[in-house]
């Protein structure tokens, strides 16, 4: 062989283990029995494809059609720009963009990289960023057994903003069910009560509030500095982690799947409501509280994804 195929075909060599490395450190060591150590390229994105007219792609993800007035359409709201998929929020317009994944999937190690602009933790905010996933896709799909009578589902907030206070800013990762109740002969959301004796409660993985990281309320501070999620979704429980330097630690509360003749509660979700999900990402102008919110109060804002990876259960996985 000579020195120069040598020397091409071992930097190809240390070119393809570095990326096997960089993407299998998305993965915590102890999960790496549980998950495949490659992410499902159908289902990833690096939003980095530098396409015509700034657009992401569209083999993968649309926009979200809603009827929500703070929602807005078009490449002027979400942007693949700069190697980083950029959901906007435009003070002026009172509106702001969204993508929906066009694929809904489930089990699996979901883990991206993201922050915010625009949003001051000490100050009320009335922008909606997220990531989550739903039943529908906006375009009249629907998971599977979610929508028929008798059907029950689970929505997963794996991160979503506040616009609820008045002095501040958070973020929280929650599981509200929606349930099939026979007597009522219909679904309904686990947190409101259609009678004087409901009162089921949502599951809460990290609440916002209380919820502590080295001694800090998570998903209080540090919305414009670029951090690391990632989220189990196994078919036992949903367990959220956050990336620390170069060491992954779970955060906030591990939610389990129960028998179907428990009721939902903070820490666990009935198993009939755990299903495949269609994926959100994006932004919302949602300003919520009894008092309107003031003009020096609505900022421009953004919500950027640098890359979403989603890395399988392995089928032999012992859960």
């Amino acid at each position: 062989m000579s020195i120069k195929i040598f020397l091409k075909v071992t930097s190809i060599t240390a070119f393809v283990m570095v990326g096997f490395l960089s993407t299998a450190q998305e993965l915590p060591l102890d999960l790496r029995g549980v998950y495949k150590t490659k992410p499902n390229s159908k289902l990833s994105d690096e939003f980095n494809g530098n396409r015509a007219n700034k657009s992401f792609d569209t083999d993968k993800w649309h926009f979200r059609r809603s009827t929500k007035t703070g929602l807005g359409q078009g490449k002027e709201f979400v942007q693949e720009k700069d190697g980083k998929l950029i959901c906007y929020g435009i003070k002026d317009k009172r509106k702001a963009g969204a993508i929906v994944s066009n694929n809904y999937f489930q089990y699996g190690w979901y883990v991206f990289k993201w922050r915010t602009t625009g949003i001051d933790e000490n100050k009320r905010n009335a922008w909606h960023p997220s990531f989550w996933g739903s039943w529908d896709d906006t375009r009249k799909n629907w998971v599977p057994e979610t929508s028929g009578k008798g059907d029950s589902w689970m929505e997963i907030d794996i991160m979503e903003f506040s616009t609820h206070s008045k002095v501040s800013t958070d973020w929280s990762s929650d599981s509200p069910a929606y349930i099939w109740v026979d007597s009522l002969s219909q679904r309904v959301k686990v947190n409101v009560k259609p009678g004087p004796s409901f009162g089921w409660n949502k599951a809460i993985m990290i609440d916002g509030k209380t919820d502590k990281y080295k001694g800090e309320v998570i998903g209080t501070k540090g919305h414009d500095k670029w951090q690391i999620l990632g989220m189990e979704y196994n078919p036992d429980y949903l367990q959220m982690w956050k990336k620390d330097g170069e060491q992954w630690v779970k955060i906030g509360n591990k939610v389990t799947f129960t028998n179907n003749g428990e009721i939902p509660s903070l820490r666990t979700v009935p198993k009939k409501a755990v299903k495949p999900l269609y994926w959100y990402i994006g932004n919302l102008f949602m300003p919520h509280g009894k008092t309107e919110i003031q003009e020096d109060q609505i900022t421009n804002s953004t919500l950027e994804v640098d890359w979403f990876h989603f890395y399988p259960l392995k089928k032999n996985s012992k859960h």
